[in-house]
């Protein structure tokens, strides 16, 4: 079996069983980094569990896991251990500290994308990198549990769902889940004079670098977007 067909294999089963998935997802992120993190001091930004944090500590980087909600610590697979409590748009993290950043599918869950996206740069050194992906809003998967109702909006695609399913949702929108945009995230990337795109891909298709390139059409077909940045001198 390839390893995309494993990884939709464990994603069709992640409601029931998460942790192979996530785990697994984390280790292919790792191994496709476009360099070593080796001796690099790594932040885990929204690291739940640990899986990102173990694969990165694996391949030899100093990793600080932080997660904003510490019951996400003790979801399955965790701790990371040497956790801390943090806020993403307000990190206890020295300017310049780090070589790196991990931030993975944490974008879509806070409501000031661009605050995190600063903090992301001034923690970051030059030179040093950072690794952002999230699942956009109108992707088929943008509204997480309460897809594919999402596509009725945050308030009446909740309503939808809680309806059918008589529950209420991990992430609900607007408390735990907002609308993050590929153009829109990608115009204030491009508008930072301290960070450089080096890359830019469906995350789960990288081959299918070009739909990022069709407004509207990459708002749906990239499923969840991936930017690799370089920290720059600016």
């Amino acid at each position: 079996m390839s390893k995309r067909s494993e990884l939709l294999r464990l994603f069709l089963a992640e409601q029931r069983d998460p942790e192979p998935f996530y785990r697994r997802l984390a280790a292919d992120a790792v191994d496709r980094l476009p360099f070593s993190v080796a001796g690099a001091r790594v932040l885990d930004l929204g690291c739940g569990p640990g899986h990102y944090t173990r694969a990165l500590r694996d391949a030899g980087a100093v990793v600080l896991p932080i997660d904003l909600d510490p019951a996400e610590f003790s979801l399955p697979g965790g701790p990371p251990g040497a956790e801390v409590v943090g806020d993403g748009t307000a990190l206890p993290v020295g300017t310049g500290a780090l070589d790196g950043v991990l931030c993975s599918n944490m974008l879509e869950h806070t409501p000031d994308p661009n605050d995190v996206i600063a903090e992301l740069e001034r923690v970051v050194r030059p030179g040093g990198w950072i690794w952002l992906s999230w699942t956009n809003w109108y992707s088929p998967w943008g509204g997480h549990d309460i897809s594919p109702w999402h596509y009725l909006g945050p308030r009446l695609g909740l309503a939808a769902y809680e309806r059918l399913r008589h529950r209420q949702p991990k992430n609900e929108p607007g408390v735990s889940l907002f609308p993050v945009h590929v153009g829109k995230t990608l115009h204030e990337l491009r508008s930072r004079p301290g960070v450089r795109i080096i890359d830019a891909v469906p995350r789960y298709y990288p081959s299918q670098r070009w739909i990022l390139h069709v407004p509207a059409l990459r708002e749906i077909a990239t499923w969840n977007c991936l930017v690799v940045l370089e920290r720059t001198a600016a």
